[in-house]
């Protein structure tokens, strides 16, 4: 050790209190989100609610879809079609339940103050809040996917699943959709509450530009480079090839699943780190400006 430099160590007891605290700051975070998303009603009424909208979305693809195609369940396309807007909801969901905790906590219910005078990080309690929202669109998510191989007779049931696949890829696609989300989040602490409205905004926008609906060769070029430069274009890719749909789009398909499940891991190691000084950025600045705890009603 260099003479002059402090060391300190930590007791095991110390740092298991330390994981514990921790650990109960998540569980609360995640108890307030959901008493605020669900208290209006039972728990199985709010997920069906919650199923509804992204399965309203997939029935009208589906008889939009019926105008090219006399049988869309049969049509890989459409099943490439879908699996991608299934498991969009879960970007949407994530990125802006992330976000929607600054609006709700500051503009609604007035409580961010108290919220970050408390002796836990608040970058875990927004996570925490934004981790009940992940559990109701993975549950919707089952219900879409159950929907479409029972009702519509699509080959996307268990048996069809390559889990090698589906499995680290949508971990990595929900870990790149929580750092969007606290970029967004970030942005949140230092604007207004018309900001509420950037998630679902920029949700919009990567609806189109990650090849969620059409293949990002159909994009303009200048839409195409920045589809290719986020993590959620190629975690859509790897879903759709881990329920066997190969060649959605042209410009993927020659590239392999290790490759580019690597791409993906270094995007969402990229835009991770990006998130914490994007976010650690806009507290400071909302800290120093004194707007952490504005409200702007008007």
């Amino acid at each position: 050790m260099t003479p002059g430099t402090a060391h300190t160590t930590i007791a095991p007891e110390e740092r298991m209190s330390s994981w514990r605290h921790l650990a109960a700051t998540l569980r609360h975070a995640m108890w307030i989100g959901w008493q605020m998303e669900s208290n209006w009603t039972s728990t199985w009424v709010y997920i069906l609610y919650a199923a509804v909208r992204p399965m309203a979305l997939c029935m009208i693809l589906y008889y939009l879809y019926m105008v090219v195609s006399a049988n869309p369940a049969a049509d890989p396309t459409f099943i490439s079609i879908y699996v991608g807007n299934a498991f969009f909801t879960i970007f949407v969901a994530v990125a802006g339940g992330v976000a929607w905790v600054i609006i709700q906590d500051r503009e609604h219910f007035r409580i961010i103050r108290y919220i970050y005078m408390a002796p836990s990080p608040f970058w875990l309690y927004i996570l925490g809040r934004a981790l009940i929202v992940l559990v109701i669109a993975l549950v919707s998510l089952a219900i879409i996917l159950v929907f479409a191989a029972t009702a519509l007779a699509m080959p996307v049931g268990f048996a069809h699943i390559h889990w090698h696949l589906l499995v680290p890829a949508t971990v990595m696609g929900i870990v790149s959709a929580a750092a969007m989300g606290m970029i967004f989040a970030g942005v949140c602490l230092i604007t207004a509450r018309h900001s509420m409205m950037m998630a679902e905004g920029a949700g919009a926008v990567f609806l189109l530009t990650c090849g969620v609906l059409y293949p990002v060769d159909a994009m303009p070029l200048v839409a195409r480079a920045v589809g290719m430069a986020l993590p959620m274009t190629y975690w859509m890719e790897l879903v759709r090839r881990a329920f066997g749909g190969l060649g959605f789009s042209p410009v993927l398909k020659g590239i392999g699943n290790a490759p580019l499940m690597g791409v993906l891991a270094a995007l969402t190691v990229a835009f991770t780190a990006s998130a914490f000084w994007v976010f650690r950025a806009c507290e400071n600045n909302a800290k120093r400006r004194g707007v952490l705890d504005q409200t702007t009603n008007y």
